[in-house]
């Protein structure tokens, strides 16, 4: 998910003739919120659970959970926009199989240490509570209201994403059918998942709000695919657009900056303390979409701080620090090396002792585990076969 980024000019860059959107400082910027806002949260101090801050405050740092639908929306783009350039341009698409193992050699890698690490360290004896480590490594803890936020909190969006992963993967072979069928209607075709997975995700949504008025405590229904649909929808859809080569004038960008932005700062204000109201996440993603239409509908040169050097390279290793940083607050914690929960900004001191060593341990997995996923999916080719690295060698049929 890393972006290569020329850090001496904030200029656009392309890979092969394609455009790289500068997103890693906003990868960098989601990273740090969450460490923050989880630094926050374990700061509840007294019989009834205080947090930190009240009021105006309170209310910005319960709105970092923004950042979370922010990825998922980063997500479906840059999934998408390598199919809705390849499909608008007539090249042929990487297989559905190639795409799932070059997204997941990365990701496992580091996601699968994590959760072995974090699980026999809090498993004392066996056979421990091996129920939450299966369903960690299959993906459905998710599906578990007990187990869902056990061993690694932030692992629930992991998962829902690699869900995502595999729906994307499993309709490569429904978008080359329709597009030998409708060869004119490209567009269309790249434009029916997005609205397929939109309309599941409001109906879904729907129905868990306004009909079945499901508890806030169940987890597993709030915190599900289907409830995060619409926001990775979102992505696709901005990547249809960037893909068609849509492009907005300085005005109209700065305009939908402004009005995301707005929107986004409406919405934390707006937002119930008290209540499980799930219809924010996916305003949070529209609000979003809207203001990152600013950065993936442009042609021109990049506002300098999106490749400011020193986010743009935390941002590489957000994915890193996003996952680590709960199990290091844990020990740390248990250290006693962060300050007692208590109310006023002693929370902020916490969220350093815990940022420093995970970005640290961040690095090192970009340079360890990653790598070697990285280089595991170099073995397949596009299509998802077995590379082939002596093709002279291999005798002609004919």
């Amino acid at each position: 998910m890393s972006t290569t980024l020329d850090m001496s000019a904030p200029t656009a860059t392309t890979t092969r003739g394609k455009r790289v959107f500068p997103l890693n400082t906003l990868r960098a910027i989601a990273a740090l919120s969450v460490v923050t806002f989880h630094a926050y949260q374990s700061s509840r101090s007294g019989p009834d659970a205080a947090w930190p801050w009240d009021g105006l405050a309170h209310r910005l740092m319960l709105g970092t959970e923004l950042f979370v639908e922010m990825f998922f929306v980063l997500s479906g783009l840059v999934l998408w926009v390598p199919v809705a350039r390849a499909v608008l341009s007539g090249e042929e698409t990487r297989s559905g199989r190639a795409m799932l193992l070059r997204r997941t050699a990365r990701l496992l890698p580091l996601y699968f240490t994590v959760v072995l690490v974090v699980w026999g360290l809090t498993n004392h004896s066996m056979p421990g509570h091996w129920q939450d480590l299966v369903l960690h490594l299959t993906f459905t803890h998710i599906y578990s209201d007990t187990y869902i936020f056990w061993t690694a909190g932030p692992a629930w969006s992991l998962a829902v994403e690699f869900h995502f992963y595999l729906l994307v993967a499993l309709s490569f072979p429904v978008v080359r059918w329709a597009l030998r069928k409708w060869p004119e209607a490209r567009t269309t075709i790249l434009l029916a998942p997005a609205a397929l997975l939109l309309v599941i995700g409001l109906a879904y949504n729907a129905l868990t709000i306004n009909v079945l008025h499901i508890a806030a405590e169940d987890w597993s229904v709030w915190f599900s695919p289907a409830s995060r649909a619409a926001t990775f929808a979102v992505g696709m859809l901005l990547a249809v657009l960037s893909a068609r080569g849509v492009a907005l004038p300085t005005v109209p960008r700065r305009l939908a900056a402004a009005v995301g932005l707005s929107t986004l700062l409406a919405l934390v204000v707006a937002r119930p303390e008290t209540t499980m109201l799930h219809w924010w996440p996916t305003l949070y993603a529209v609000a979003l979409g809207v203001a990152l239409s600013a950065i993936v509908l442009h042609e021109g040169e990049w506002a300098g701080w999106l490749s400011e050097p020193t986010m743009a390279w935390l941002g590489g290793l957000g994915y890193g620090i996003y996952l680590i940083h709960e199990p290091v607050l844990r020990v740390v914690t248990s250290w006693g090396l962060v300050p007692e929960p208590q109310t006023g900004p002693a929370f902020l001191a916490t969220a350093v002792v815990v940022a420093l060593p995970s970005i640290a341990l961040a690095w090192i997995s970009s340079r360890t585990v990653e790598v070697a996923g990285l280089r595991l999916a170099t073995l397949i080719d596009r299509n998802g076969k077995k590379r082939e690295y002596y093709p002279h060698l291999v005798a002609d049929p004919a």
